[in-house]
């Protein structure tokens, strides 16, 4: 005869297939690839397409506010910064209310890119959100944001 098993009790047979990490994670891979290589035909890197559209989109131009914005550690998004800066897609500048703190702007370059992107990014983002209906696509955030709550808020790497 089975025994009855708690509703916490984890079964005895793992299949990796069917963990909610593993389809999480897989999900968001096909994403990331997808968007990655629209991205690339205009020169661009996904975590770089964050810092432009935080800046040129949600008018985020401090680089602490974009960290807040992204999740992630000053110093990566420092490193982040710096290339972008060099690239001529962002200009990076004391900020004249608070001389202690930078402030970021897009260049005509970024601007462009932005623009460019911004088709791709929001195809990617179809194609993904067609596969379910509203209500899915409601339920899926709410139940993310869910997961997400109370854990570590920065990320090493994005």
């Amino acid at each position: 005869m089975a025994k009855d098993r708690d509703q916490d009790e984890e079964p005895t047979n793992y299949v990796l297939r069917q963990q909610i990490g593993f389809k999480l994670s897989r999900t968001s891979r096909l994403m990331q690839q997808q968007l990655e290589a629209a991205l690339a035909t205009q020169g661009l890197t996904r975590l770089s397409w964050c810092v432009l559209s935080s800046v040129g989109l949600e008018g985020i131009s401090s680089p602490s506010g974009i960290a807040d914005n992204l999740g992630v550690t000053r110093p990566m998004l420092s490193r982040l910064i710096k290339s972008m800066s060099r690239d001529g897609l962002i200009t990076v500048a004391l900020d004249p209310d608070d001389g202690r703190n930078r402030k970021l702007d897009l260049t005509a370059k970024g601007r462009d890119t932005l623009d460019n992107c911004l088709p791709l990014v929001r195809a990617n983002s179809r194609h993904f959100a067609q596969k379910l209906s509203p209500e899915q696509m409601r339920t899926l955030h709410d139940l993310v944001d869910a997961l997400i709550e109370g854990e570590k808020p920065y990320l090493d790497a994005l």
